[in-house]
């Protein structure tokens, strides 16, 4: 996996209307926060947003850069980071088909937070603020439910404070490791895959590329994982489990 915020001249982003037809209506509605919306709701927000794809290692937006749109990742994964003062990263989630992200920002008017990177080829959906605005004005629930995904992202927050004050790192890997394959599309797979590398894993828990080689090292030894380039095969997922 590319290094965070590399991009080299031939990974440029490219865009395209979102389109109003029923394959653009598909695409909106693939996001939980707009599965409820009528064909006109949905065509309003489509005559203004766009589909923009991201090859893998291209930054999405920086920390500081205007926050005028929303986004909802249709296909891939984005990992939102900020440097930490040694200079590395430090991960703060991931977002994964379906989920929304970039609407704080968005809400407040003020600038990103965080910065936000392609860690995989990326189809996302982008709707500028005064769509959005103008359809929660007019859509309560859509409020509610914008409101729920922010409770939703406090909570998991919160969840990663107290994992990194009150988990040793074996701990804090194996609960990354199950919830990355929860939502994973093979997830039902007897042996679920992530593509993934050692370095992205330590900027999530925490820890040195070389602690996160070792500990792998020990669950390939003993039979729980699987390690190939650039991923890793969950063989035994009670094992897992059971170190949470």
């Amino acid at each position: 996996m590319p290094a965070l915020h590399s991009q080299s001249a031939d990974q440029n982003p490219t865009s395209s209307p979102a389109g109003t037809s029923a394959q653009g209506r598909a695409l909106l509605r693939s996001s939980p926060l707009f599965s409820h919306l009528d064909d006109a709701e949905a065509d309003a927000i489509l005559a203004d947003a766009r589909v923009e794809h991201y090859p893998e290692g291209t930054q999405v937006f920086a920390n500081g850069d205007p926050g005028d749109s929303m986004m909802a990742v249709l296909h891939g994964r984005v990992v939102i980071s900020n440097p930490s003062p040694d200079g590395r990263p430090l991960v703060l989630t991931i977002f994964r088909d379906g989920d929304v992200f970039g609407e704080m920002a968005l809400l407040d008017g003020k600038k990103r937070s965080a910065d936000a990177t392609a860690s995989a080829e990326c189809k996302l959906l982008v709707v500028p603020r005064r769509s959005l605005l103008r359809l929660l004005q007019q859509r309560p629930d859509v409020c509610i439910e914008l409101m729920v995904v922010l409770c939703g992202r406090l909570r998991r927050t919160n969840e990663q404070v107290e994992d990194f004050a009150f988990l040793g790192l074996e701990r804090r890997m194996a609960k990354l490791l199950l919830h990355l394959t929860q939502d994973a599309s093979d997830r039902s797979a007897p042996r679920p895959e992530l593509k993934i590398s050692q370095r992205v894993l330590g900027e999530l828990v925490g820890a040195t590329r070389e602690n996160i080689n070792r500990q792998l090292h020990d669950w390939k030894r003993s039979g729980i994982i699987a390690v190939g380039n650039g991923s890793i095969q969950i063989c035994d997922r009670e094992a897992l489990a059971d170190l949470v």
